[in-house]
C-alpha cells in the first residue's frame, strides 16, 4: 500500500475476520524500483518466497480528460502506475516462482485494457499496456508452472474514493462487490496447471 492508515485499517478488517492470519503490511512507492524492492525484502522475510502476486494498482481516470488536453506528465505518471510498477514487483516475485515451478501473478484490468474512451485516454494507455504485458508474461511463464492471468473489471469498485463520485449514494447492487471478486482471484490462483485461464 502507498498509505500507512489505509493499510492499518485494511489489516485491521483481514483481522477481525480471520483472528489466526499472519500479516505484514508494507508501504511503498510502487512505481520507485528502491522502494519496491524494500517491501518485498521486508515481506519474503517475514512470510517466505512469495506464491501469489495480485496487481491491481491503478491510477484514477479522474477528472476524465480529453487527449488534446493531456499532459504528457500525466500520461507518464499513469503508464508508470500501470505496467512499468507491475514490471517492478513481476521482478520481485518471479525468480522464487520459477524455482519452485508454480505460482500466480494475477492482474487487475478495466474495460480500458481493451478500448479507449473519449476523455480517458490516458487510463486506457497504462491499462492496454499492462493487459500486453501480462499476456507477454503468459506466454513466457506458463510452461514454467505459473500462471498469469488478466481480469477485466469492468465496473466500478464498491470503495470509498468511488462513492465520492455518486450523489445519492449508489443503489444496491450496482458496485461491484470487492469480497466476490477476491473469491474469484482465489480460484484463479487455485486453478489446476492443466486448464489455466488468462
Amino acid at each position: 500500500g502507498r498509505q500507512r492508515s489505509k493499510l492499518d485499517e485494511c489489516c485491521a478488517g483481514i483481522l477481525a475476520e480471520v483472528p489466526s492470519a499472519s500479516l505484514l503490511g508494507v508501504t511503498a512507492d510502487a512505481t520507485d524500483e528502491a522502494q519496491v524492492a524494500a517491501a518485498f525484502e521486508s515481506l519474503k522475510k517475514a512470510h517466505g518466497a512469495p506464491a501469489a502476486l495480485i496487481y491491481n494498482m491503478s491510477s484514477r481516470p479522474f477528472p476524465p480528460e480529453a487527449v488534446e488536453q493531456l499532459s504528457p506528465a500525466r500520461l507518464l505518471n499513469d503508464w508508470k502506475t500501470g505496467p512499468m510498477a507491475a514490471l517492478l514487483c513481476v521482478h520481485e516475485v518471479l525468480p522464487a516462482m520459477k524455482d519452485a515451478k508454480q505460482g500466480s501473478i494475477i492482474f487487475t484490468g478495466a474495460s480500458a485494457s481493451i478500448r479507449g474512451s473519449s476523455k480517458f485516454g490516458s487510463f486506457a494507455v497504462a491499462k492496454c499496456g499492462l493487459r500486453a504485458l501480462a499476456q507477454s508474461l503468459a506466454k513466457e511463464v506458463a510452461p514454467e508452472g505459473i500462471h498469469v492471468s488478466h481480469v477485466i473489471i469492468d465496473a466500478m469498485v464498491d470503495m470509498p474514493v468511488i462513492h465520492q463520485h455518486f450523489s445519492p449514494s449508489p443503489s444496491p447492487g450496482r458496485l461491484l462487490d470487492t469480497s466476490a471478486a477476491a473469491e474469484h482471484y482465489w480460484q484463479l490462483h487455485m486453478q489446476d496447471k492443466r486448464c489455466f485461464t488468462f
